[in-house]
């Protein structure tokens, strides 16, 4: 395993998958799981649960752009932390609209099973601070 599973990943959540579809197949194995504990509670995602939410999505943030602190590979999973800025349609300004941490198993070179948790974005600085490399 080489470091193309780091780079799926972060291709992965800087792709358009939430608008569009072909970016969403291009990277997610159709036996996807994903079981997600946010601060709205515990849900799990099936492919077409998860296909479904993304394009929800897609419908209210015209870009999410993701700022990376950490992308860890050991085998076939990596671990990104990272926090989601989004360009809403109501205003051209990037809001921090969550902080994720997330380990991913890769098969058939697509994102497999995901654990995700995650938190709305705070404004205090070192919570900002925190999602930056040279801070870290």
């Amino acid at each position: 395993m080489s470091s193309n599973n780091k780079k799926l990943v972060k291709n992965f959540f800087s792709s358009k998958y939430h608008k569009n579809i072909a970016d969403f197949e291009k990277y997610i194995h159709p036996k996807i799981r994903i079981d997600w504990n946010s601060s709205k509670g515990f849900f799990q995602f099936d492919y077409d649960k998860f296909k479904s939410m993304s394009t929800e999505m897609g419908k209210s943030f015209e870009t999410m752009s993701p700022e990376f602190s950490h992308l860890i590979e050991e085998n076939n999973k990596v671990c990104a932390r990272f926090t989601y800025n989004v360009e809403t349609l109501e205003s051209s300004d990037l809001i921090g609209l969550a902080n994720f941490f997330s380990i991913w198993e890769i098969k058939d070179e697509k994102l497999y099973r995901g654990f995700i948790m995650s938190q709305p974005s705070e404004d205090g600085l070192d919570g900002i601070f925190s999602y930056i490399n040279d801070y870290n």
